[in-house]
Formats: C-alpha cells, sequence, structure tokens
C-alpha cells in the first residue's frame, strides 16, 4: 500500500472511530435541561413522521428517564407492524409506568380489531374498559366459554347508559342465547330513567312487544307530566309494573310539588308496601327528604315517621329543627345518633350552639356551651373556628412542617417513576406526570408519601404535594397543604376588584388545589373552574379576549376571569361572602332558592344548605379563607366576621 492509501485508510479508521466516540462523550456532557430540550424535538418529530430526526434523537436520549416514551409513541403508531416480543418486552420492562398499562390496552384493542380471539384471552389483564370487556365476552364466546361470557354480559347490560358500538357483536350472541329477559330489560329501562336517559330507554322499548312498548311510553309520559298521569285509571291497579312507574312518578313529582307527592303517596303507600317494601321505603325516604330541601313546614314531621332511618334522615331531622329554631327537637335528635356521631365535631358544636340560644332562659346552660366551644376551638376546622369565634379565643392553627434532608429524599427522588414524574412535569406533559406520579406512591408507606410530597412542593407541583400529603394523613404542614402560589397575580386581581385576596386563595385552594389544567365532569376549567360560559360571559363583560375555552386554562385569564366574577356574586348577594361563595359553586339561581323566610345566623343557614358539595364547599373556603389569611397578613380575623347573618327572601310581587 502506498503512503496515500495509507493514509486514507488511517482518516477512515480515524472517522468511524470518531462517529462511534463522540455521541457516547456528547451524551456524558449533555445537561438534564438540553436532555429536555431534546425529548420534546424528538418527540415533535414523531409527530411531524419525520422519522430520521426522531431515530437520530432518540439514540441520544438512551439514559434519559423518558426514553420510554419516546418508543411509546413509535409502538403506538405502528402496532401492527411490532413484532409481539417488542410489545411483551415493553409491557414488561415498564411494569412499574402507567406505560404498560397504555401498550397492554392498544395491544388488546388491537387484537380485538383484528379477531385475534384465542392471543386476546391469552394477554387479557382485567380492566375497567368497557370496550376491552366486551371484546373480552365476544372472545369467550368464540373459546365456547358461554356462561363466563353471559355473566359478563349481563354485568355490561345492566348499566344506565349506551355501551360502544364494539359491544355490538357480544351482546347480540347473548339475546341469541336467550338470555336477555322481559325483566332484564324492564331492569335496565329503570336505571336509564332515573338517570334521565330517556332516548337508551325509548331504544330498548323497540326491541319489546307492543304492550310494553306502550308502557315504557308511560313511562316517559310519567316523567314528564307526573302530576296528570298519577291519576290516571291505568295506575289504579295492583301491578308491579304500574307500580314501579307510579313509585317514579312520585318521586318525580316531589321534586317541584313535594305536598302533592306526599298526599298521593299516603293514599297508595299501602299497596305498594304489600309490592315491594324496600322500593316503598325508598319512596318515603325520597319524599321527606325534597321536603327537607325545600323547606317545606312539615318537613320535620315527615323525616320523623320514616322507618328504618339512614344517616340522611338522622341529620336532615337536626337540620329541619335547626332551620325552624326548633332547639329542643334538635338537641332531642342530636341524642338520638350513635355514640360516635354525636360526639363528632359538627353535633359537639351544634349542641353547644343549641345550649348557647337556650341560655337565655336557664342561664347555666351558657357554662356547659362555653366549655364545648372551647374544646372545639383548639381544632384547625370549620367548626373549630366558629367555636374560636363564639367565644372570642385565638384561633388556633398549629402548624407542624415536614422537614427532610437533601440525603434523606433522595432515596424517593431517585425511583424511576418519581423521576418520570418530575421529568413530564417540567415539560408540562401534567396529564402523563399525573399518571406517572400515581402509579409511583400508590404502595408507598406513609413516610415515603410525605417525602414524595415535599418534593413535589419544591418542584413547584402543588396539586400533588395537597393531594400526597392527605393520602399520608399529615394535615399540619401548612405550607405543602397551602401554597402561597400564583401571589403577584392574585393579589393584584384581587386588589382591583376590591375582595378579599385570602377569600380568593380559598375559592382556589377548594376549587382547583392549585391544579392549572383542571377539568372537572361537568366542563369547569383551570384554577378557579370556570364554566365555559361563565367565563366567555365574564369575558365580555371584562372585555378580554377568549378565542377558544382552552384560553380559560391560561392562569393570567383564568385568575383574572375567576376573580371578577366572584366580584360579581359578591354584588349579586348584598356584599355577603357566604352566599357569593355558595352562588360560585351552585349557582345565583340555586343560593336565591335557599333563602330563608326570615333572617337567619349564618352558621344555621349554611348548615341546612340542600346540596352536600355545596355545603361542604361552603365550610372548606370559609376555614381556607382563614387560614390564607394568616399566610398572607400574619393575622387571622374570626370566621364570624366573614359570616354575616343571612336576610330573609324578599318575595317578588306576583
Amino acid at each position: 500500500m502506498n503512503r496515500m492509501g495509507l493514509k486514507k485508510s488511517v482518516f477512515i479508521v480515524l472517522v468511524i472511530f470518531m462517529a462511534a466516540v463522540l455521541p457516547a462523550l456528547a451524551l456524558a456532557k449533555v445537561s438534564i435541561e438540553q436532555q429536555r430540550e431534546l425529548f420534546s424535538k424528538a418527540d415533535k418529530a414523531l409527530k411531524m413522521n419525520d422519522m430520521q430526526t426522531y431515530f437520530t434523537l432518540r439514540e441520544q436520549l438512551k439514559d434519559y428517564p423518558l426514553y420510554g416514551y419516546l418508543l411509546y409513541g413509535h409502538m403506538v403508531k405502528r402496532v401492527s407492524n411490532t413484532p409481539e416480543r417488542d410489545i411483551r418486552k415493553f409491557i414488561k420492562d415498564y411494569a412499574d409506568s402507567p406505560l404498560s398499562w397504555r401498550m397492554q390496552s392498544v395491544w388488546l384493542n388491537y387484537l380485538g380489531r383484528t379477531k385475534q380471539w384465542e392471543k386476546f384471552l391469552a394477554e387479557y389483564k382485567p380492566t375497567s374498559n368497557t370496550k376491552l370487556k366486551c371484546y373480552r365476552a365476544w372472545a369467550l364466546y368464540q373459546s365456547k366459554q358461554n356462561k363466563q361470557a353471559d355473566e359478563l354480559i349481563k354485568s355490561l347490560w345492566l348499566v344506565a347508559n349506551s355501551q360502544p358500538n364494539g359491544c355490538d357483536n357480544a351482546f347480540e350472541r347473548w339475546i341469541s342465547r336467550g338470555k336477555l329477559t322481559t325483566e332484564l330489560r324492564w331492569q335496565r329501562i329503570e336505571l336509564a330513567m332515573e338517570k334521565g336517559n330517556v332516548s337508551l330507554a325509548k331504544f330498548i322499548a323497540k326491541t319489546m312487544s307492543k304492550r310494553n312498548s306502550r308502557w315504557v311510553n308511560r313511562w316517559i309520559d310519567m316523567r314528564r307530566r307526573p302530576a296528570t298521569n298519577l291519576h290516571l285509571k291505568m295506575y289504579q291497579g295492583n301491578s308491579p309494573l304500574a307500580n314501579r312507574i307510579v313509585r317514579y312518578g312520585v318521586k318525580r313529582l316531589a321534586r317541584n310539588d313535594v305536598a302533592a307527592a306526599h298526599d298521593f303517596w299516603e293514599s297508595v303507600r299501602a299497596k305498594h308496601q304489600l309490592d315491594s317494601a324496600i322500593e316503598t321505603e325508598k319512596v318515603d325516604h325520597y319524599v321527606a327528604l325534597r321536603a327537607a330541601y325545600q323547606k317545606h313546614p312539615m318537613a320535620l314531621e315527615w323525616l320523623a315517621a320514616v322507618e328504618n332511618a339512614d344517616e340522611q334522615i338522622k341529620v336532615w331531622r337536626i337540620r329541619v329543627a335547626l332551620a325552624q329554631q326548633d332547639w329542643w327537637s334538635a338537641l332531642t335528635w342530636i341524642d338520638a345518633l350513635s355514640e360516635q356521631e354525636k360526639n363528632s365535631e359538627q353535633w359537639r358544636y351544634w349542641r353547644a350552639r343549641i345550649l348557647e340560644l337556650q341560655s337565655a332562659s336557664l342561664p347555666v346552660l351558657s357554662t356547659a356551651a362555653e366549655r364545648i366551644f372551647a374544646s372545639l376551638s383548639e381544632n384547625r376546622s370549620y367548626h373549630g373556628f366558629l367555636s374560636a369565634g363564639r367565644i372570642g379565643s385565638e384561633i388556633q392553627l398549629n402548624p407542624e412542617s415536614l422537614e427532610f434532608s437533601k440525603q434523606e429524599l433522595q432515596p424517593v427522588e431517585n425511583q424511576p417513576a418519581i423521576t418520570r414524574a418530575r421529568e413530564l412535569f417540567f415539560l408540562k406533559l401534567k396529564l402523563n406526570a399525573r399518571r406517572e406520579w400515581y402509579h409511583a406512591i400508590k404502595n408507598f408507606n406513609e413516610l415515603q408519601l410525605k417525602k414524595a410530597s415535599v418534593l413535589a412542593s419544591q418542584w413547584g407541583w402543588h396539586d400533588r404535594a395537597i393531594m400526597t400529603v392527605a393520602k399520608a394523613s399529615h394535615f399540619d404542614d401548612l405550607d405543602l397543604r397551602f401554597p402561597v402560589a400564583y401571589k403577584d397575580i392574585i393579589l393584584a386581581q384581587a386588589d382591583g376588584n376590591e375582595i378579599d385576596p385570602a377569600w380568593v386563595y380559598g375559592v382556589m385552594r377548594q376549587e382547583s388545589s392549585f391544579m392549572s389544567d383542571a377539568r372537572s365532569h361537568a366542563g369547569a376549567l383551570g384554577l378557579m373552574q370556570l364554566m365555559p360560559r361563565t367565563g366567555r360571559f365574564t369575558a365580555r363583560e371584562e372585555k378580554i379576549r377568549i378565542r377558544s375555552n382552552r384560553d380559560l386554562l391560561n392562569v393570567q385569564k383564568n385568575i383574572r376571569l375567576g376573580t371578577a366574577y366572584l366580584r360579581r356574586m359578591l354584588d349579586a348577594n348584598a356584599g355577603n361572602s357566604i352566599l357569593a361563595t355558595s352562588s360560585y359553586n351552585a349557582g345565583p339561581h340555586r343560593t336565591k332558592q335557599w333563602m330563608p323566610k326570615q333572617d337567619m345566623p349564618a352558621d344555621i343557614w349554611v348548615e341546612t344548605i340542600p346540596y352536600n358539595e355545596t355545603r361542604s364547599y361552603v365550610q372548606r373556603v370559609m376555614s381556607y379563607t382563614v387560614i390564607y389569611d394568616h399566610k398572607l397578613g400574619g393575622k387571622t380575623a374570626h370566621i364570624r366576621s366573614r359570616m354575616p347573618e343571612i336576610k330573609a327572601r324578599v318575595m317578588e310581587d306576583s
């Protein structure tokens, strides 16, 4: 070989060496921030189908915690072309990650779509996914495991909603086997009607005889016009089906005219007692509770008459007595509770309040009331804060912060699932981050949970810190549980709307726990959980541009609109923050319906809010406001100063 050839060979070897060594050297020097940037670019390249860029970048990220997400993204797009061994290996390798069950779901869906039933059953693992359950039922039918398939399909039939199209084959086979009885049809119709799913009831009716179909239509008409239909001759017999529709009609009527419902029910109740004692008791419960919710003057009497009273009936006996200012009846019903219930903070407070209210005529009761209030005032809670206000004592917050050294936190921080969750959070891939976090902590012990909550707080991931420290049952670290997040924005907007920033924080803490991308089942969005319609209306009033619902998730816009809407609720309720808080949660129309006919102390009004959710919401917001009052200013105003008397409803002219 001549000299020129030798030089050329050396050069080629050098190039090959550099190509092999330099990427490794470069990777060793790549910071975590640079890896995040490379991951984002690789993820974007995959979505754009730029496979050359994707593979080049992926190769540099083999040691990055989120490498599995790049593999998953590629496999999902090409599941039909991915070798089965690779899919199984991925599911096994990432067993400690949500990626495992997500890939399992993708794989099972593919096997179901391609009708690989034997393989589907071999790969199947229990799931809550309805479509996969239906695929499993069909696969069982294909393998002649008919009894097991029948049981599974029956459970999927008895629901109030329509099932996915992927269930059609399994349902048809089940029906062809004669397993769908008339009674099962009626059971599902009843479930659908109770949920207001009229369209499903109509659909099932099409598969029934003309006679039964007519009864379904009568049931639907009973939903629309119970006052008229209950008195029709066809319901005066004693057939089980007619009785079932009558019981439904009585409950529908009770929603708007509880007196008429009660009177009618009393006239036919004996007949239904013989037909179905359990279902009769359910109607008794329902009508009595509707009377309580509607503040009907006979509510207490009807509640007292209910046999086999459950917890709801028992506590509403007390609440109605309080609302009617029938103090001794309220005390009697408190005494009727179990020892555990009557010794709860809630009912000890109301015992003391009743004794306090009666102390004018019997002064000795005042001492007993003060003794209970003093004991409760040591608690950091709604009733504890109320009790402190009754006797004028200092609010007791009693914080106890969790403190761990960096070395103590490392065993938890270095767990692969926690590391993945952290990286996903920093990359603003919040849904995947929460999935990883949930998967990581589900088997943590109490100490690990506490450490994880501290880590989340250090990263600024407040909603996970709040959730995790609660799971650890450590409620004394107020910095973890009540972070002062978005302070500059909140203070500016509270000041601009002339509302208490501690109240804004109390609402935000209850609404979203500082989850900026929170979405409720009802469709509420963001930190302040704005309904899209409310957000858009407020935006127009505030001259804020909202192009789509996604804009409502923007932190600044969400806080600005939420505080503006709080101001509107405050103005609509004459400056009463209790009523404004209720209106923010349940809506101003419902709050107006709940207004008393005579002036009422705020604590009694809150206790008698008909909606469990709103009652709890108001209590939590007011107690959180006290805590944030301290965190923002180092002072703590008594909760009573935020709870003015609820004025009587002004009756509109008819």
